[in-house]
């Protein structure tokens, strides 16, 4: 492969080449081409590295019939050989019904402004270090990712999307003891990114003296914003995605339109909203706009592409993200009007919970999540009080979500999975009567 970070104008170069040569009666390209970083400071010592990566996705309709090819390679033969084998596999399926076309939509897409960061885009492991330098000799752990990419969707219906955007995510982690404090941030800039107010989160969230125990029965407990967006997470990945809902896994088959959450619950997607990690179209070519998820509790679509709407009788959402999957990438739940210390009053006796890791679904129809929970503290007289060993956590997200004391005022964004194309904003919320924490030396 190739290691050249290769301009938009190349890409452009080589697929319209390509396209001009297919011998299909349709073919989509899609190409990804994306710089990754990655840097942490342990206490005094700070390490990185960077990597190049490219990921190329061929669709091709020929003689109704729907073939797919993922390369890394991006040279003209190779897209070219991509478009073979993306028609080789189509002529071993079945001519679908119906006249089929590759989707195409004639949207201007929205004006945003600064999805580029030359900062950001210029960053290596000796300025990522240079970045961190200033907190090297603190306590802690500071870990710094970010992304440069170049992103184009070309088609033979006319469709020429193409877009440079950059993104960046701090995490920061104070103490390894029960109680240590861990806070996130991400921007498309590294001037939006806030390194050192991250840094101070984290530390205000740190308990420090003696540890408590869990005690048994229900309690209420606080999720921090950053914990908030785990769930959020795992609920549009297991509920709300074009495949869940198209395999029957998703609760959304029964639920749609219907209140199943508690009304002060809104998640809607918006990558026009300059406040996250904005994005112009997706892996469609469609032309983002803002889509409610969850309305007043209750679900009102699922993610969908052009054709996966079509064949679900439902209003494309522009979510495709290749792979014949479609997902929604930029994700608000709305914020309520609590601070943090009226959240935590509200939850008095009960439980913050500043983390969660290793979030899982065993059971999608209900949402049943289990997670680790992590900078755990009891709440004493509405403030945070001594911290807690790590705990496993097990609920169903239909019931906690329907379950709550108050949605906080302040929301936190992080970065998605891939890196680039979105982030999660969420506010802190209190959940009431949660009965299944266990410690987690219990679980092993």
């Amino acid at each position: 492969m190739e290691s050249e970070f290769l301009s938009l104008e190349a890409i452009s170069d080589r697929i319209e080449t390509a396209l001009r040569h297919s011998p299909a009666d349709e073919t989509e390209i899609v190409w990804l081409e994306k710089r990754r970083g990655k840097s942490r400071k342990r206490n005094r010592q700070i390490e990185g590295r960077l990597n190049h990566e490219r990921t190329i996705m061929v669709r091709v309709i020929d003689r109704r019939r729907v073939g797919s090819h993922r390369t890394g390679f991006g040279e003209i033969g190779e897209l070219e050989n991509g478009i073979r084998a993306a028609i080789a596999q189509s002529r071993s399926r079945e001519p679908l019904p119906g006249l089929l076309h590759i989707p195409a939509d004639e949207t201007p897409t929205p004006e945003l402004a600064r999805l580029w960061d030359s900062q950001i885009a210029n960053l290596n492991a000796k300025r990522a270090e240079r970045l961190l330098e200033p907190w090297a000799g603190s306590r802690g752990t500071l870990d710094l990712q970010w992304t440069a990419a170049r992103i184009a969707v070309f088609n033979t219906r006319g469709v020429r999307r193409q877009a440079a955007v950059t993104a960046a995510g701090v995490e920061a982690r104070i103490g390894r003891r029960p109680g240590g404090g861990r806070a996130a941030s991400a921007a498309r800039s590294l001037d939006g990114l806030d390194i050192g107010r991250v840094f101070e989160r984290a530390k205000q969230r740190h308990a420090s003296g003696q540890e408590a125990d869990l005690t048994s029965g229900p309690r209420p407990i606080v999720l921090s914003a950053e914990a908030t967006a785990g769930l959020c997470d795992i609920l549009n990945r297991v509920a709300f995605s074009a495949v869940s809902y198209y395999q029957g896994s998703s609760f959304l088959r029964e639920h749609l339109d219907v209140q199943v959450f508690d009304r002060a619950i809104h998640l809607r997607d918006d990558a026009t909203d300059p406040s996250g990690l904005p994005f112009p179209f997706d892996l469609e070519g469609t032309a983002k706009r803002p889509v409610d998820l969850i309305l007043k509790g209750a679900p009102k679509t699922p993610a969908v592409d052009q054709r996966q709407a079509a064949q679900l009788g439902l209003e494309a959402t522009a979510h495709a993200i290749g792979g014949n999957d479609a997902r929604a990438m930029n994700l608000y739940l709305a914020p309520g009007h609590l601070s943090e210390e009226q959240l935590l009053e509200a939850a008095e006796g009960g439980l913050w919970i500043g983390w969660l890791d290793q979030v899982e679904c065993f059971e999608p129809s209900r949402v049943q999540v289990r997670a680790v929970a992590r900078g755990v503290r009891r709440i004493a007289d509405g403030k945070l009080a001594e911290g807690l060993p790590d705990l496993v956590w097990e609920d169903s997200l239909l019931r906690a979500f329907s379950n709550l004391l108050g949605v906080g005022s302040e929301p936190v964004l992080r970065i998605s999975h891939d890196g680039v194309l979105g982030g999660i904003s969420t506010p802190a919320m209190a959940i009431a009567d949660t009965t299944n924490l266990r410690p987690l030396l219990e679980s092993i």
